[in-house]
């Protein structure tokens, strides 16, 4: 038998009983079950407001759409602990927009992938079944899609797929056969791409089935929370920081973080804009919007992969976003199910009323199936076999794993991303004129700033603002060097030189805060430290 012929819990073709399902969720919540998520069967507390939502039934509930519209989101390579802050709850500080959409929808804190690879994951959302070894993300060897669900209830499709072509033809007219360039789709236009998908959203006569996969926030990472870009030129000033030659150093991967945090930043930025834009063309009320993402990525140091599932790192690359928003509902809903990105579309079904129109892997996020899972399994990417976590086990390595990157990267705010890495933190916030008594002139050593340029030109209607301050320390040292970086007079960020693996030069990458440049010139150094912090010594600047 096949892998789809041995799933554990598929649906039956039966119409889902989406009443009972979603009072049976709530009354889960209303126990305990709790905003931090997580949970196994230990129940914590939460204070997101909970109240009764309209049950859209077709033909039942007056005043609820039969047919609403449908807005389907899928993002990529999104590790899921990103969004939350010290409480466990989605931090709206730093994503107001997540924290917008928890508010006013479900969300799934325990919500996990399948796998761990685009071109598998992502048709596993879209077809709610389980990967299977020699498939293409294509329509082809996916003939039966969430495509399918809507069109079936007689709803226009509007599909932007990124990295697959699993709509067909009979669906989304001009759609290709082979899926698209990755690669060359990550270098450039993803904000455009998503820009033009939202202009598609708009009151119509006909159902519509929006859906977008979009290559956010995955690398390259270079948009901020404002909207604008770290560096101009779209290749990396360093190459190969953010692939395998960086994974050796600490704080090279504290950079590289820094850099997804403010990314997923952006992409809240965007989630803003499409909830804004509902609202004001008074489909936000009554639509299904549905957020999720195909994998997470870890942050582990020394290690050949972030993106392949191992039990070392299943914490971080198995949960993913999920939030569902259902027409009428005006409260937000917790539900610390173990749903899986194969149950997205049943999930979507069971709250329409809609019947699934084939038999699929996946079960709705209400059924009492998904409800009693309490083991996270994620296909391994040669399907060689299945790597598993229990809930309880994975709750207190997610719990560990925050605590952890709160005390790195701060929270509530984006000034706190930048003041708990590097050693010599006493020195963040200091200017040079109250630190001139430990000036000891120029380092032995030489540097260079990339892209210096860029810092001595920041115009305020530019689309760049460079807050990445990369560079090389010229000579024959073999050690590491603590840094600081100063811009216009103050220390704004404190690190540790390294070395990319297989490569002697020595580099130094540090992320500044965006309000810390001026328009114009912008006077930016870069000191080594020594002593503790008591003495700095010129090494470049820009």
């Amino acid at each position: 038998m096949n892998r789809r012929a041995q799933c554990l819990d598929c649906p039956s073709m039966r119409r889902p009983t989406v009443r009972t399902a979603l009072i049976a969720a709530a009354v889960a919540v209303a126990a305990g079950a709790g905003a931090y998520g997580f949970q196994g069967s230990e129940p914590v507390r939460t204070a997101i407001a909970l109240a009764p939502i309209t049950e859209p039934r077709v033909g039942a509930a007056p005043g609820v759409p039969a047919r609403p519209p449908v807005v389907m989101l899928v993002l990529d390579e999104f590790p899921a602990g990103h969004l939350l802050g010290p409480d466990g709850r989605v931090d709206p500080g730093r994503f107001p927009g997540f924290a917008e959409l928890a508010a006013t929808g479900t969300w799934f804190p325990n919500a996990h992938t399948v796998y761990d690879a685009t071109v598998r994951a992502v048709p596993a959302i879209l077809d709610a079944q389980l990967p299977e070894p020699g498939t293409a993300p294509t329509f082809e060897d996916h003939p039966r899609s969430v495509y399918d669900l809507f069109a079936r209830q007689g709803y226009e499709i509007v599909g932007s797929e990124e990295a697959s072509s699993v709509c067909p033809p009979r669906h989304c007219r001009g759609a290709r056969a082979e899926a698209p360039p990755v690669l060359s789709l990550l270098r450039a236009g993803r904000p455009a791409r998503l820009r033009r998908f939202f202009r598609t959203i708009r009151p119509r006569r006909r159902p519509t089935f929006y859906l977008k996969h979009v290559l956010l926030p995955h690398g390259p990472h270079v948009y901020l929370p404002s909207g604008k870009r770290s560096r101009r030129r779209s290749g990396e000033q360093l190459p190969g920081l953010e692939t395998l030659p960086g994974f050796g150093d600490r704080s090279a991967t504290h950079y590289n973080v820094q850099r997804q945090l403010l990314q997923i930043g952006y992409v809240d930025r965007e989630l803003q804009r499409l909830v804004r834009r509902m609202k004001r063309l008074g489909m936000f009320d009554r639509s299904l919007i549905v957020v999720t993402a195909d994998h997470g990525f870890s942050s582990e140091v020394s290690v050949p992969s972030r993106r392949k599932t191992t039990r070392a790192n299943i914490d971080e690359v198995a949960p993913v976003p999920l939030f569902l928003k259902a027409p009428r509902q005006r409260r937000g809903r917790v539900n610390p199910a173990y749903a899986r990105t194969v149950d997205v579309v049943p999930t979507m079904a069971d709250i329409l009323g809609f019947a699934m129109p084939y038999r699929a892997d996946g079960r709705s996020a209400f059924s009492r199936a998904v409800r009693r899972r309490r083991v996270v399994e994620v296909i391994a990417r040669d399907f060689s076999s299945t790597v598993s976590i229990g809930a309880r086990a994975l709750e207190r390595r997610r719990r560990v794993l925050l605590r952890r990157r709160l005390r790195l990267f701060g929270s509530g705010d984006w000034p706190s991303l930048h003041t708990g890495t590097g050693p010599n933190r006493q020195l963040l916030g200091r200017s040079l004129a109250d630190l001139s008594s430990v000036h000891a002139g120029r380092s032995r050593a030489a540097g260079t700033v990339f892209d210096a340029n860029d810092l001595r030109r920041v115009r305020p209607r530019s689309a760049v603002v460079p807050t990445q301050v990369t560079g090389e320390v010229e000579g024959k040292s073999q050690r590491n060097r603590d840094i600081a970086v100063s811009v216009n007079g103050k220390v704004e960020a404190v690190s540790r030189t390294f070395r990319l693996f297989g490569s002697t030069r020595e580099l130094f990458a540090v992320n500044v805060p965006e309000r810390s440049l001026r328009p114009g010139r912008n006077d930016v150094l870069v000191f080594e430290v020594l002593r503790g912090g008591r003495t700095l010594r010129l090494l470049a600047g820009a």
